[in-house]
């Protein structure tokens, strides 16, 4: 479980942040446009490698549905643009730099923890670490959400992927 329960309303975040290119992004204005599943990792966490090429894929399955996908980086912008590359991951990525703001905000306490933000700022689902069932389980809410039918976002047929990867 990560730090924020499910059902209270996430932290404002009202900043915009530089992705890794410098392009500013707010999560306010993200969860203007409708749900917004929020990662946050650093790139020595072997979790984080695991966990975010699994976001692009519910990137790639559900922006056109009004999914919102965002990284959030603490890592440099140098580092989070190799890691971006790396992992094949075209959604944004926030750095969120000196402070840690976000994680902060968000208290989390390990890598990767991922957030489902429904628009209204409740959140609906939050995982921390890579456990595959978890994983798929919060692919479902995301569908539920969207109003698409569930659909796992790991094939039990993909052995390639962990059943788990500690954060």
């Amino acid at each position: 479980m990560a730090p924020i329960d499910t059902g209270n309303i996430a932290p404002k975040v009202d900043e915009p942040f530089l992705d890794a290119n410098g392009t500013p992004h707010s999560i306010e204005h993200a969860l203007k446009r409708g749900p917004l599943v929020l990662g946050i990792y650093k790139s020595s966490c072997q979790a984080s490698k695991t966990m975010f090429p699994i976001l692009e894929r519910l990137h790639q399955r559900y922006a056109d549905r009004g999914l919102i996908v965002y990284g959030v980086s603490q890592d440099s912008p140098n580092v989070t643009q190799s890691f971006a590359r790396r992992y094949g991951i075209t959604f944004p990525i926030l750095v969120e730099g000196e402070g840690y703001p976000i994680s902060r905000g968000f208290d989390i306490f390990a890598t990767p923890t991922v957030y489902l933000i429904r628009p209204d700022g409740v959140i609906l689902s939050s995982i921390m670490g890579f456990l595959r069932d978890q994983v798929n389980e919060f692919s479902n809410l995301v569908a539920a959400e969207l109003g698409a039918p569930p659909e796992p976002v790991i094939a039990e047929n993909e052995s390639e992927i962990p059943l788990f990867v500690p954060g």
